[in-house]
C-alpha cells in the first residue's frame, strides 16, 4: 500500500477518534473525509486544483494553437493578447479602425478568433465580449450589439443570452488583422 495512503488513514483514524464520535455512520463519514483531505492537503481544496488544472490548460494550449494558425510568433501575441482568470482580452494600446464601430467590431473579431482558434471555443457570449469592450474602453451599451450586426459574425439567442461566432468572412479578417497588427 502506497505510504501516503498509509499516512492518510493512520491521520484520519486518530482524528475520529479525538473527536469522540460515537455514532457508526457519522464516524465513517468523518472517517472519510480525513482520508480525503490528508489525502489531498498538499494539493489544496478540490475546487483550487480544478481551477488551478483549467488555467494551466489554458495557458498551455491558447498561445501555440493560435500562434500555429496564424504563423505569429508566440511571443507578438502575447503583446496582442491577454489571459486573466480564464478570459481572453486585448492588451494593444489601441484597437484599429477609422470608427468606434469599426473598433468595437475589430475588437470582437480578434477576441473571438482568439476563443476560436485558440481554445476551440467557437460560440462566446455576448457578456464576455462585453467585458473585453469594456476593458479596451470601446463599450457603448447602446451600440455594441448593433454594431456587431455585421457580416463578420453569426449570433445566436436572445437578449443577453447572445452568443456570437465567426462567419467565414470574419474568420479571414480577423487573421489578417492579427498579422497586420503582429508585424
Amino acid at each position: 500500500m502506497d505510504t501516503k495512503l498509509q499516512d492518510a488513514l493512520k491521520k484520519a483514524n486518530e482524528e475520529v477518534e479525538k473527536a469522540g464520535i460515537n455514532d457508526p455512520e457519522l464516524r465513517k463519514i468523518a472517517f472519510s473525509k480525513a482520508v480525503d483531505f490528508y489525502l489531498h492537503a498538499d494539493k489544496g481544496s478540490p475546487q483550487t486544483r480544478k481551477r488551478s488544472d483549467e488555467a494551466d490548460i489554458i495557458k498551455s494550449d491558447l498561445w501555440p494553437n493560435i500562434a500555429s494558425s496564424t504563423e505569429i510568433e508566440e511571443k507578438k501575441l502575447r503583446d496582442v493578447y491577454s489571459l486573466k482568470d480564464k478570459q481572453i482580452l486585448l492588451v494593444m494600446p489601441s484597437i484599429p479602425g477609422g470608427s468606434t464601430a469599426d473598433k468595437q467590431r475589430n475588437l470582437a473579431a480578434l477576441v473571438l478568433f482568439a476563443y476560436s482558434e485558440g481554445l476551440g471555443q467557437e460560440w462566446l457570449s455576448s457578456g464576455l465580449l462585453a467585458e473585453a469592450a469594456r476593458h479596451s474602453k470601446l463599450y457603448d451599451t447602446h451600440k455594441f450589439a448593433k454594431n456587431l450586426k455585421h457580416d463578420w459574425f453569426r449570433s445566436a439567442g436572445i437578449k443577453k443570452g447572445i452568443k456570437y461566432k465567426l462567419s467565414g468572412p470574419g474568420l479571414s479578417h480577423a487573421k489578417g488583422l492579427l498579422k497586420s497588427i503582429a508585424q
